[in-house]
């Protein structure tokens, strides 16, 4: 038997005389990558909360530590665990109040956090952007990923299983993303198409982008200021150092479980972002041994260099992994550094984390033209990209029909 390509670009058999026509076999479903494990309708804030189990290979268990465990008790209830299997994820829903769009949104939270605190209510009792969007007349879907500072090649599969379950229950072929800070490396990763070997292929039917302080050519503020570090061990932060040792009340401690390292640390999605910015904004001389790397009288860095490596160079990666160039792209950025009077990256322009040219970059992301609608700045910090109604009415003015 010989076989040639046909128009339809599939490989076809060509019988011989001698050869008897075999009827096509029935076609054999092929098992999705995912199981729902449950449902639940008892949340505060939306109708439903499905357990999602994906079987990726690439999915393996991550560290915690206690101060990166879960405190929210209905996502801790949800998953099962303060220390949630990283096979599993959550998906949340909330139906439009009335229903006047067809795409579905769904929000990716950024790092440490979860969907109920990102797109619900503050830790001060801010409105999130979830109720903008369902009084607009939109279903709202949120991703809860089991660990806050996650992988972000395992959160990308993640996505891949949230998007498939979104069109099943929906019944949409296309959908919207909202993605926040961190939140924004494994939308990239899940539409670049950059995780299609890994069981976690992007399929199409992304209509709209939106991202909130993404860092679009990462972030170095882990490495740029020394002080946050001691900020991060006294309050017992869920956020990274980035040193393995430090001097604290007089004596020297060791600090590689909460370090941005990955043999040690348990951020492993952290060292992911990182990319230097110290050609464009010189570090300051008080930190030049924490982000080149070194030992002096109060700590003990590896630098930036070793982190990035400990990342697998996933920035570099992603700048020549654009996403699908149909994809419509809108960006906003903040450039308020204070968080509640306590100023945060002061070496540029920033929302006190991210630099406002690293979210405003699109060559890596969005080169393609007429691809990105906006790129807006507003004077908000990092957190307030979540919860001001300058936030919100930006991300629904982009669904007015100018910019479609």
């Amino acid at each position: 038997m010989e076989f040639e390509l046909h128009g339809s670009d599939t490989l076809t058999p060509t019988m011989n005389e001698t050869e008897p026509a075999l009827l096509s076999p029935e076609p054999i479903p092929v098992p999705l990558p995912y199981q729902v494990m449950e449902r639940h309708h008892d949340s505060k804030y939306w109708e439903w909360t499905e357990r999602i189990r994906g079987y990726q290979d690439r999915l393996t268990q991550e560290k915690f530590i206690p101060e990166i465990e879960c405190k929210d008790e209905e996502i801790v209830r949800y998953f099962g665990s303060s220390q949630p299997a990283s096979y599993d994820v959550l998906l949340h829903y909330l139906p439009a109040l009335k229903k006047v769009h067809q795409n579905p949104v769904l929000l990716v939270h950024g790092a440490g956090h979860h969907a109920n605190l990102s797109w619900c209510e503050s830790s001060s009792q801010e409105k999130g952007l979830l109720y903008s969007l369902s009084s607009s007349g939109r279903d709202v879907f949120a991703v809860s990923f089991a660990h806050g500072h996650g992988d972000n090649w395992q959160q990308a599969i993640q996505l891949s299983n949230i998007v498939r379950r979104i069109k099943e229950v929906s019944q949409r072929e296309k959908i919207d993303i909202i993605a926040h800070s961190k939140g924004g490396l494994p939308v990239w990763m899940y539409l670049s198409g950059i995780c299609n070997s890994l069981d976690a292929p992007y399929e199409g039917g992304v209509e709209r982008y939106m991202m909130l302080g993404t860092p679009n050519r990462g972030l170095d503020f882990p490495f740029r200021h020394a002080y946050p570090n001691w900020s991060v061990i006294e309050l017992g932060m869920n956020a990274p150092v980035a040193c393995d040792s430090m001097m604290y009340y007089g004596q020297y401690i060791d600090t590689t479980e909460r370090s941005i390292y990955r043999d040690g640390g348990a951020f492993p999605g952290s060292c992911q972002l990182l990319y230097r910015w110290d050609d464009k904004y010189p570090v300051q001389i008080q930190s030049k041994t924490l982000y080149y790397g070194g030992q002096n009288i109060f700590l003990h860095s590896r630098g930036i260099d070793a982190a990035i490596r400990d990342g697998n160079h996933l920035i570099e990666k992603l700048l020549s992994s654009p996403i699908d160039s149909q994809i419509e792209v809108h960006i906003l950025a903040g450039n308020q550094p204070y968080f509640s009077g306590i100023r945060g990256e002061q070496d540029a322009e920033s929302d006190g984390l991210v630099f406002v040219d690293s979210v405003l970059f699109i060559d890596g992301i969005a080169p393609f033209p007429n691809q990105v609608k906006r790129k807006d700045v507003l004077r908000l910090n990092h957190l307030e990209l979540l919860y001001h109604p300058d936030a919100h009415q930006w991300v629904l003015d982009g669904f007015s029909p100018q910019f479609s």
